[in-house]
């Protein structure tokens, strides 16, 4: 078998030479084992302040904790965890509305920290509704929208992430995208009562609180009729929903609103008293049912 060319030169090398050699490998094998140790006592640091800081937490003893997670961060840059923690005290430091100077800097490093976690632990979900909730509070919708469509371009079928854009819409008050991203969400869970519901609340609400001037009485009954199906939708995917009931109610007494015809009017509000009558019912056979359960569960609850 050859020798490689270093195997020659120290089987070669006089013994003052090899001696040197042996020496500097030593060192190097020294250094390398010292930083390894090194390693581990700041990780072995870095938890030890993640505690301090989570206690501080708990406390509310907000700017203790961040400066102390920040120390460990320092110590254990590796450590993804610890950016969570440092994006939870900015936001808990952060008091929204406000535009001074400390309370933008949390709110850029909450945001920061938050998308820097999610990118390493993108199924923390409590983790992605801290960042929500963070751009909600600083009012900043185009930004949490952005990140939320970014993410659905490598996971389509998330339907929490679809959910949150179609909510972040609605806040920012756009009535349209809201709809077209709840109809997003319902092509990708069609079974899912909730999400019809969601969509008619959306449309009653439009149709009730728009002003006049706003909406045509053409546009405002199209948005009652999108409304209508889909709480009719919602109705019939779950037994004694009540609060699809209610609003169907709700919804019969906007067709009215918008009849000129006095007997068709009048017939109107009788669909809207007799839904009325129904949901309450319902609620009463789910309530009664709840207690059943509960006493089932507790015989102490019966009483």
């Amino acid at each position: 078998m050859r020798e490689c060319s270093t195997e020659r030169k120290i089987r070669r090398a006089p013994g003052g030479r090899f001696r040197r050699f042996a020496a500097a490998a030593s060192l190097v094998l020294l250094a390398s084992g010292t930083f390894g140790c090194q390693k581990l006592v700041d990780q072995f640091k870095a938890k030890q302040l993640i505690r301090k800081g989570n206690a501080y937490f708990k406390e509310q003893l907000y700017e203790d904790a961040l400066k102390t997670y920040e120390q460990a961060m320092k110590l254990d840059p590796n450590e993804v965890r610890i950016q969570k923690f440092v994006a939870m005290a900015n936001m808990a430091l952060y008091n929204p509305g406000s535009t001074h100077e400390k309370d933008e800097l949390a709110l850029a490093n909450a945001i920061k920290y938050f998308k820097s976690y999610l990118a390493a632990k993108p199924e923390d979900e409590k983790a992605a509704k801290y960042l929500v909730t963070t751009y909600m509070n600083a009012r900043k919708y185009d930004e949490a929208i952005d990140y939320f469509k970014d993410w659905l371009t490598k996971h389509p079928a998330d339907k929490q992430a679809v959910q949150t854009v179609a909510m972040l819409y609605a806040k920012k008050g756009d009535f349209e995208k809201s709809m077209e991203w709840q109809e997003k969400e319902a092509q990708l869970d069609p079974t899912n009562a909730e999400v019809f519901y969601t969509m008619g609340v959306t449309c009653w609400d439009k149709a009730y609180n728009a002003p006049p001037e706003e909406l045509t009485p053409e546009a405002r009954r199209a948005i009652v009729d999108r409304g209508m199906k889909a709480l009719e939708k919602a109705n019939s995917l779950r037994t004694d929903y009540f609060e699809a009931m209610l609003y169907i109610n709700l919804m019969y007494r906007e067709y009215a609103k918008l009849e000129s015809d006095p007997g068709k009017k009048e017939q109107l509000l009788a669909s809207a008293t007799e839904w009325q009558k129904k949901a309450l019912d319902a609620r009463a056979r789910v309530m009664q049912k709840q207690r059943e359960e509960a006493a089932a569960k507790n015989p102490l609850e019966a009483l």
